[in-house]
């Protein structure tokens, strides 16, 4: 989250005002409390629907202080949550457009994700570009999005940028893929941070944590360090100055200089606990445990999860595989079920049990399944929990070769898709608090 102050002007970028994110799995780092009426933004820009840039709860409140504040995002999604919050100007930007404000031009970046962009902002002191979770190809693309939002903004150089630095590991663990140090991953993201040839960089993204009942998880994700990165960054480019990622600091850009002051954000954001629970350390996974839920009976989920196997899954599966075994294992508190989905010819025959000669295997805590079937929580939540662990080995044997076949990892998905399960989340997320208000 960030708040840029230009011209008069006052732009928050993906708000984020509570400790958590992703339905309590992720907490943000360091724990900080804002005073949302202090905000008082102009402009609310979402970049793209990931629970920490997009947070309804945050949202709603910054809606209900404030409606006419401008919501701009590049998500058909984000835009009805906005307009059912009650916001009065909701505007759908694409990648690649610059918006005319009062003495502040914003150009949206592309990013290879759909709906979603970054944002560089200019004014008469300088060039600043947040670029949020933007995926680039390469160092070349950066090169060449610079160079195109410059000559658009009439400006020589990038002041300030806020840029992607961290090669997270979030799902590398639970796919079964490789979990060491990913080096290849991490050159090509210090090569485009080169690229933007900005005077000065901050690490802008990854400000989170896993919270107590998923932290083993901190092991496992988040392999460099800001320390680490800010003097690799030195080293590659020495022109470059690198900056700190403060909460509460204040960035400061004037003649396309920039300065930096730790306590900037006073009255606005407080450090509450500035301890560091992020530690690489890739040697032991977790296993898969459900934490359970006290308020509903585990029965009644174990039931309503195997109706679902029968019956959405089963038929998913069908439809997409001409045969093949898929085992999923339903880790709840008291009890585990295993079910073996046997597809041929088009059609699933499920049973109880583990076949051992499965193409697919899938592993999830019990409770947090039956909260995406409930639309309490969306697959993002789980997977990056840790409590979704899923392999593939389906392939076929013809013509004297061996393929992969593309049914992914994930065979859960084929019951509720990603993108379906994040809307119905949302969705409910939304009535939710129009329920309490």
């Amino acid at each position: 989250m960030w708040l840029v102050e230009a011209a008069g002007l006052r732009i928050v970028f993906d708000p984020l005002l509570g400790r958590d994110h992703h339905g309590g799995v992720f907490e943000v780092v360091p724990r900080r409390t804002i005073d949302a009426r202090a905000l008082r933004p102009d402009f609310v820009f979402v970049s793209h629907r990931h629970p920490d840039h997009f947070d309804v709860p945050s949202l709603a409140r910054l809606i209900a202080i404030d409606r006419e504040s401008v919501i701009v995002t590049p998500d058909p999604l984000i835009a009805w949550a906005a307009r059912e919050l009650g916001a009065r100007t909701v505007q759908v930007v694409p990648a690649g457009q610059k918006i005319a404000l009062d003495g502040v031009a914003v150009i949206t970046t592309p990013s290879l994700a759909a709906d979603e962009w970054g944002a560089m902002v200019a004014t008469a002191d300088g060039v600043v570009w947040n670029q949020v979770d933007t995926v680039f190809a390469d160092a070349g693309q950066v090169r060449r999005v610079v160079a195109g939002c410059l000559a658009e903004l009439g400006a020589e150089a990038l002041a300030l940028a806020l840029v992607r630095w961290q090669p997270m590991l979030e799902v590398a663990a639970q796919l079964g893929q490789k979990t060491g140090f990913p080096y290849r991953e991490y050159a090509a993201l210090l090569a485009e941070v080169v690229a933007t040839g900005a005077r000065a960089v901050v690490p802008g993204a990854a400000g989170e944590a896993y919270t107590a009942g998923w932290s083993a998880m901190n092991q496992w994700v988040f392999p460099v360090g800001e320390r680490r990165f800010l003097r690799d960054l030195a080293a590659m480019s020495p022109a470059t100055r690198g900056l700190p990622c403060r909460v509460g600091g204040r960035y400061r850009v004037r003649g396309g200089e920039v300065s930096f002051e730790t306590g900037g954000g006073a009255g606005i954001v407080e450090v509450t606990d500035a301890r560091e629970p992020r530690a690489y350390a890739p040697i032991e996974l977790p296993p898969v445990r459900d934490p359970g839920l006290e308020d509903v009976d585990e029965g009644r989920m174990r039931a309503e999860v195997e109706a679902w196997v029968r019956g959405p899954l089963a038929r998913g599966l069908a439809g997409v595989c001409r045969a093949g075994r898929f085992v999923l294992e339903v880790r709840f508190v008291a009890a585990t079920d295993v079910f073996t989905l046997a597809v041929d010819g088009g059609e699933a025959r499920v049973s109880r049990g583990f076949d051992d000669d499965w193409d697919g295997l899938n592993v999830i805590a019990g409770s947090q399944l039956w909260q995406v079937l409930q639309a309490r929580r969306h697959w993002g939540d789980v997977l990056l929990a840790g409590a979704l662990r899923a392999v593939s080995r389906a392939y076929e044997v013809a013509d004297g070769r061996l393929r992969a076949r593309p049914l992914g990892e994930i065979f859960l998905y084929h019951g509720l898709g990603y993108e379906a399960a994040v809307e119905r989340a949302v969705r409910a997320a939304v009535q939710a608090w129009m329920d309490m208000s």
